[in-house]
């Protein structure tokens, strides 16, 4: 929640100033001949004719003592119009319609304008409404700060209660100092919004000090159009103005701006400076200060100084016609006292500059610096007045908690005595408490609960064994489970153990239904304890150890044709005679693998037998016992080596395409194809029949793949060279692996317009609908179809004719011996016939000797390659010039 409410702070911000970002564009006002009946009806009128001129009255903005009016602009003949600049807040107006036979105007509504509102002396206005976008950003980020600190206040006020509440201390005190601590939160939240309340109202007091500058320089005939030709008459009229009281109490209401406001100056409206004027009280101060931080003059300590990084920002925001406010600018610290920073820090703001709009114009800006120590005073006095106040509430709340406390916990005190001799076993005494409340209402009820205590010891003791069977026992067929045998063989020492498998069980399940995969497995168990029970009596404890499997541990000692012989016995017993369910008759078989117990290791024999049953059921054998030529510690450390390897090349990214060229045998350009290689950090290479089947098994196929389509479209982005890339039916079958191919084609438009996927024949291509589909998402790509090792495996020509297929790679098991081996003469030149009428390009591969590359050329197959043309290597110019050699 914190978290959301976080993010939607810049969500919040950027949403108000798209709104609010043409808020103040000026809005056309339009008068269209005839006027409609509503308007008429309205304003009491009959249709007026013979219009001479519009004019628009209204109180537009309150930086103006008088009621202007505004004549709209005749655009044809019946059509009227004037933008009207515009403020936050009602703007209401009327408009008069002056005729040329009458000296009267008429009076009427907007007509294009539905609002409307009544006026002080019974009338109705037009009514435009227009947001107030500054103050609601203000309040909405208010709203979500106030939001967001109240969510951190909790969160962080709860575990320290919670630590508060459990530590080793008398209650009545932790009550006391869990209660202190929310009336001391409150007290900071509650201060807090009193101090915003109180810079708000300063600020509005602020903002009407220079209101009233403003009317007073309105009044002494200042033309705000043309302020930077009146910078004499401004300095006049303000010095004037700001000599006429010069003590800090008077009566005037000049007065009251002379202690607010220190130094005051009027900018253009490109903000450059036009006067700047100050208190005689702070003249010396400020040249005294201008002069230790190396500033010319005054006017450059405020404007390059105090005001540098307030400026900006009031240009910026100008058009809202909003007061700025900020801090003095950080190059002037040095040169103020601890208690100008003081109370700065109370008032947050000392600074100011006032747009001057007039009818949507910036005609320049009024800046002021405040007289930050009168208002940080007395903002810092109703701190410590708040300090006082808490601290006697404090005093007061702490006596109250301490002696409530002590009452509660008396009662309390008293019941943990009782229930301490309860927990002993004395339940005799009997508990009586008067303190009309939950509490005794508590010891009223402690009666029946030691009433009932030795029924709930019954009952635990139920639980407890029933627990006991759901951890040890297989709820299905009570037979002990695996985690009971591991503590059975703990304790005792069985001679050998037998692990027991129903073979394809899964698909029993799938076939006739789970229900009667639990009947087989219900019957299994009971044909094995059956068994048990009846020839070796106690000598033999079945087990149930996974979901088709049961374990059998051997107490007495036997050999290994014993242990068979028991196996085989075993196996009979549960296998030969039908399993009948729903007068159906089942049979299943089994495989079995057994461990002798050797030098006291009775903690790997579960393994060891199981080890031996997968050996059996991998083989297609009944049966196999243990022996330690089943472990292949060097096969094992071979894996886990090659698995490293692997995670290795992924994780540093070691995976490189070897470049291979395809030699055209009719003339033209090369080919080549990328293959897989994983260079170490040494800089061996790993082919991929070192590492293949382990990043298979390991699950890291995927990212060595990806890494290699991403590098050989690297690799041949600036080349002129076609390329291929080998893909197999996972890759293409896999939604998230086919969706980054894809990606990878879309993001190489020019480079994938030379790719061949060669797909492996020798997976046996079952899958037609998925491989078409993958033709068809490639193929407007500008790719080829490469059927890859045609003639190994299980090779169709129906995967010709099936399939959109550009090339046939026949297969090296075919090209190897074509100089000596007339069967693969035959089948060579039955596929290259096939796939010339077809259409489709053939390359032989795993040519190796300059003989059978003339019985290709003999046969006109379109290009070769094999060791005998080049070998794979790391860049495409190797390539080539193993060709040049060869």
């Amino acid at each position: 929640m914190f978290a959301l409410l976080l993010c939607l702070l810049p969500i919040q911000t950027w949403l108000i100033n798209h709104l609010a970002s043409d808020s103040l564009e000026p809005h056309t006002l339009t008068v269209s001949l005839p006027l409609p009946d509503s308007t008429l009806e309205l304003n009491g009128i009959s249709q007026p004719t013979n219009i001479d001129k519009i004019f628009i009255s209204g109180n537009f903005s309150d930086w103006y003592s008088d009621d202007p009016f505004y004549q709209m602009q005749q655009v044809d003949e019946n059509r009227w119009q004037y933008q009207l600049a515009l403020h936050p807040g009602l703007v209401e107006y009327k408009m008069a319609i002056y005729l040329k036979d009458s000296p009267d105007p008429v009076w009427i509504t907007d007509p294009s304008n539905p609002d409307t509102a009544e006026n002080p002396w019974g009338g109705i206005n037009s009514v435009l409404n227009v947001p107030d976008w500054p103050k609601i950003r203000i309040t909405t980020k208010l709203f979500t700060l106030s939001l967001l600190g109240a969510i951190l206040l909790f969160f962080c006020l709860e575990p320290i209660l919670y630590w508060l509440l459990h530590l080793n201390m008398p209650f009545h005190r932790k009550l006391m100092w869990a209660n202190l601590l929310i009336l001391i939160c409150a007290q900071v939240v509650f201060f807090g919004y009193q101090l915003h309340q109180s810079r708000q109202l300063i600020k509005l007091s602020l903002t009407d000090a220079v209101h009233n500058m403003h009317l007073m320089l309105a009044s002494e005939d200042i033309d705000f159009n043309r302020l930077p030709e009146q910078r004499a008459k401004l300095k006049y009229e303000i010095d004037d103005f700001f000599t006429r009281a010069t003590t800090r109490i008077d009566s005037k209401q000049n007065s009251l701006f002379q202690i607010t406001i220190s130094d005051f100056a009027v900018f253009d409206a490109n903000g450059e400076l036009l006067t700047l004027h100050h208190r005689d009280q702070n003249r010396g101060i400020q040249q005294d200060r201008a002069a230790r931080l190396g500033f010319d003059s005054t006017e450059d300590y405020f404007t390059q100084g105090v005001w540098a990084e307030i400026i900006p920002i009031a240009k910026a925001q100008a058009l809202s016609g909003q007061l700025v406010t900020g801090k003095r600018s950080r190059l002037i610290n040095s040169v103020e006292t601890g208690r100008t920073f003081q109370s700065e820090w109370a008032l947050g703001f000392s600074q100011m500059i006032q747009p001057i709009v007039i009818r949507g114009q910036l005609q320049g800006f009024y800046g002021a610096s405040i007289q930050v120590k009168l208002f940080g005073a007395e903002l810092l006095k109703m701190l410590l007045f708040q300090l006082l106040l808490l601290s006697g509430v404090l005093a007061l709340a702490s006596w109250l908690l301490i002696r409530v406390g002590k009452i509660v916990t008396e009662d309390v005190l008293l019941l943990t005595s009782w229930t301490q001799k309860i927990v002993k076993g004395d339940l005799n005494e009997q508990l009586k408490i008067n303190s009309q409340d939950e509490i005794q209402q508590l010891a009223e009820n402690f009666e029946l609960m030691r009433q009932s205590l030795n029924g709930s010891f019954n009952r635990i003791e139920q639980q407890k064994s029933n627990l006991y069977f759901e951890a040890y026992f297989n709820n299905l067929t009570g037979l002990p489970n695996r985690k009971k045998l591991y503590s059975d063989m703990a304790e005792q020492t069985p001679h050998a153990l037998m692990v027991l498998n129903i073979n394809q069980f899964g698909q029993i399940n799938d076939f006739y239904s789970l229900a009667t995969g639990d009947a087989i497995l219900q019957e299994v168990a009971s044909r094995l304890v059956d068994y048990a029970k009846e020839h070796h009596a106690n000598e033999h404890q079945v087990y149930k150890t996974s979901a088709d499997e049961f374990a059998i541990t051997i107490a007495n000692p036997m050999d290994e044709q014993q242990l068979m012989t028991l196996a085989e016995r075993i196996m009979d017993e549960v296998s030969e005679h039908a399993i009948e369910i729903d007068d159906n008759e089942l049979y299943i078989n089994m495989i079995a693998g057994a461990a002798l117990c050797v030098d006291n290791n009775y903690s790997r024999l579960h393994q060891q037998a199981d080890l031996a049953r997968r050996f059996a059921r991998d083989r297609h054998q009944r049966f196999r016992l243990f022996t330690e030529d089943l472990l292949d510690p060097k096969a094992f450390e071979d894996n886990m080596h090659q698995s490293r390897l692997v995670a290795q090349a992924v994780q540093n990214d070691l995976v490189v395409p070897f470049v291979q060229m395809i030699k055209p045998l009719t003339g033209g350009v090369p080919k080549f194809e990328c293959l897989m290689r994983i260079r170490l950090e040494d800089g061996h290479i790993l082919t991929p029949a070192m590492f293949m089947q382990t990043a298979l098994r390991s699950r890291l196929y995927p990212h060595l793949m990806q890494s290699m389509l991403e590098k050989s479209f690297a690799l041949f982005a600036n080349q002129p060279y076609d390329f291929s890339v080998n893909v197999t039916l996972d890759d293409i079958a896999d939604p998230i692996r086919l969706k980054q191919l894809q990606a990878l084609l879309q993001a190489n438009p020019e480079t994938c317009k030379r790719l061949t996927f060669e797909l492996l024949e020798s997976e046996q291509i079952t899958n037609y609908d998925l491989v078409r589909d993958f033709i068809k998402l490639v193929k407007p790509m500008g790719c080829t179809i490469a059927i890859d090792d045609f003639g190994a495996g299980y090779s169709n020509f129906v995967h010709l004719l099936g399939l959109d297929i550009d090339i046939v790679k026949i297969d090296g098991s075919l090209i190897r011996n074509l100089d000596t081996d007339a069967k693969a003469q035959q089948l060579v030149e039955t596929v290259v016939s096939f796939a010339k009428k077809m259409g489709i390009l053939t390359v032989a591969e795993f040519v190796d000797s300059q003989q059978v590359l003339d019985k290709v050329i003999e046969y006109q197959i379109d290009f070769a390659q094999g060791f005998y043309l080049g070998k794979p290597q790391p860049c495409i110019n190797s390539a080539r010039r193993c060709r040049s050699s060869n």
